[in-house]
Order: structure tokens, then sequence, then C-alpha cells
């Protein structure tokens, strides 16, 4: 006892040979595959703009870095009998701030760069640099159209030794 399939599930052509019929679900893998591609996209572009963020922070902390370093060097040496000392001034050290970063032509290198905070350390022999600065990251830059903001602390210190 064999039974006919019904002739609407048998789709064949006029040589016999099946044909592929329209089903509900054709078309399902173009939505799913141009998902794909666009949560792909998505993700680079993120990854590439906390990538660019991180990089300009780093450039900024080496920027800093050297600027607090050439800013210890404007001490004064002050000869007070037998215990000799350091001293920096606030006045001397943002003036050698201001000129490394001119020097060194940050202000081309970082949006926005300011200098935050200059701070003499208590003991007068060491300074603390604040700069601050903003990014604007690639392709997703419409997103935070001011930029994301940066800022990086250094501190140094000179000491006097025999």
């Amino acid at each position: 006892m064999i039974q006919q399939l019904p002739k609407e599930l048998i789709n064949l052509d006029s040589h016999g040979n099946y044909k592929k019929g329209a089903s509900a679900e054709d078309g399902q893998s173009l939505v799913l595959a141009i998902g794909l591609c666009a949560i792909t996209l998505l993700t680079i572009s993120v990854v590439l703009a906390a990538s660019a963020v991180n990089l300009k922070a780093r450039q900024l902390l080496s920027i800093a870095d050297g600027a607090v370093v050439a800013a210890v060097d404007e001490f004064e040496f002050v000869a007070d009998g037998p215990n000799p000392r350091i001293e920096l001034s606030r006045q001397r050290v943002q003036q050698a701030v201001g000129k490394y970063l001119l020097d060194v032509g940050a202000a081309g290198r970082v949006d926005d760069l300011r200098i935050a905070s200059v701070e003499i350390r208590p003991d007068g022999q060491g300074a603390t640099l604040e700069l601050s600065g903003t990014v604007r990251p690639p392709i997703v830059g419409w997103i935070v159209p001011n930029g994301v903001p940066i800022s990086v602390n250094s501190t140094a210190q000179t000491v006097l030794s025999r």
C-alpha cells in the first residue's frame, strides 16, 4: 500500500527533475549576513576609537613627563651653611613647562592642550604637572563631536647629593 504524495508537495519541471520552489524562509540568510556585517563594522570602529584615545593619552603622558623633568631643572641652589638645598619656584616651573611645550610643538600634537595645574611638592624639591587635552576619535567622532577629554599627571624630583 503505497500512497501517492499530493501534487503540491512535488515540484518537478517538465523533464521530471526536482525544482526548488519559493518557501517562506527564502532571503533570511541575507538579513543575517547584513546584520553580522553591521555588528562587525561597529565593533571595529569602537576598537579603533578606543585605541586612538589610548594612544593619544600615552602621547600626552610622554609630553607631560618631558615637561616636568625640564621644569624641575629650573631650581635655585641655596647654600644655607652646612645644609645646602635646592628650591623650586612656582613661576619658574610654570615658565619652563610652557617653554618646553612650545619647543616640542605639543599644541599641534594634542587638541585643546591645557596646563591644568602645576604644583611644587611640599619639600620644594619636586613638581607635579597635570596636562589635559581632547581626542577626536576616528569614524565614531560624530557621536562625540566635542571629543573625548583626557588628562594626565606627571611628577619629577630633583635630588641634591654629594
